[in-house]
């Protein structure tokens, strides 16, 4: 996978001028470092920072809108390291980001087949009957996945709209110029 071995690529990366540029650079203790430019930069490659860099490069495509540089910095070894979690997933976002998510064979597979809500005890457990259970706590057409997967599969559906994408960098702090304007 492209996004997950990128030491090599890592310096001398230049993208593009244009008039939503920002320029990230940290000079801190009297120290120059190299220089990344991009319009947009997204920290943290979950599920969110992929999902808004993916449709930020599908509202460009739409629009007609010269190319816009989006960048999403994680500071994982790879994306979707610190993503270990199961989920129970729901569709309708992923529907709207991207309709054929089917095709494109995201790692969404296993449907959820029963609805079982227990009270727990020390010693027990007692099984509440699902017809008095809110709406929002029926999970029928949703899908158990790998929340892992899912994100390393956003991060190939983004680089392949024109994200960069750099995982092993973290975010410390925002670096604004002298007008206040964020740099870095």
């Amino acid at each position: 996978r492209k996004f997950a071995n990128r030491s090599a690529q890592r310096l001398n990366i230049t993208k593009p001028t244009s008039n939503l540029k920002r320029f990230l650079t940290n000079q801190s203790h009297d120290e120059t470092r190299e220089v990344m430019e991009y319009d947009v930069v997204i920290v943290g490659a979950g599920p969110s920072g992929l999902s808004a860099a993916i449709q930020l490069k599908k509202l460009q495509n739409e629009k007609n809108i010269n190319d816009i540089s989006v960048c999403v910095v994680e500071k994982g070894a790879e994306v979707g390291a610190h993503i270990i979690s199961g989920n129970v997933f729901e569709t309708r976002a992923l529907d709207e980001l991207i309709p054929n998510w089917k095709e494109k064979k995201a790692p969404i597979e296993t449907p959820v087949t029963e609805d079982k809500f227990l009270f727990l005890t020390k010693e027990n457990s007692y099984g509440f009957p699902n017809f008095l259970m809110p709406k929002q706590l029926h999970n029928d057409g949703n899908f158990i996945i790998s929340l892992s997967q899912l994100t390393r599969w956003l991060a190939n559906e983004a680089e392949e709209l024109g994200v960069e994408i750099y995982p092993g960098f973290s975010a410390s702090e925002v670096l604004y110029n002298e007008r206040g304007d964020v740099r870095g």
